[in-house]
């Protein structure tokens, strides 16, 4: 079943509308992801859409930030043209990714973070975006 048919769509287009999630909401996405493992960066952008509809939310789960980071990560850091790194295409991506739906959240903060943390080097914008709080 394909992304577009796929339940898991309307848990996010929910969260979306009602500016909330729950762990159970999260748990039904982490079964999504576990599926096939791969993110898209059609579903990476429903995510930071989630996430940019989270920050009305007064009580966001931690386990939200934590799938978050992970599936943000996995996309970019993970995949098969440069693993441990974010080539600048992929960088100029996130870049514009944070850019459109950009809230400075502890979810977003710690994507950086985990980034920083855990590749080789970051390229594009987002490098040049990271370097310029050095």
């Amino acid at each position: 079943m394909g992304w577009e048919n796929h339940p898991v769509r309307d848990v996010l287009q929910r969260v979306v509308q009602e500016s909330k999630i729950s762990v159970d909401q999260v748990r039904e996405l982490e079964r999504f992801v576990r599926e096939d493992w791969v993110i898209d960066k059609d579903e990476a952008k429903f995510l930071f859409r989630v996430n940019k509809a989270l920050d009305e939310c007064e009580d966001v789960c931690p386990e939200w930030a934590q799938f978050f980071v992970t599936s943000i990560s996995r996309l970019v850091v993970l995949d098969m043209n440069s693993p441990g790194e974010i080539d600048p295409a992929e960088g100029d991506w996130l870049a514009d990714m944070l850019n459109e739906f950009s809230i400075d959240n502890e979810s977003e903060r710690k994507l950086v973070f985990e980034l920083q943390k855990t590749t080789s080097s970051i390229g594009g914008k987002l490098g040049q975006w990271i370097q310029s709080f050095e």
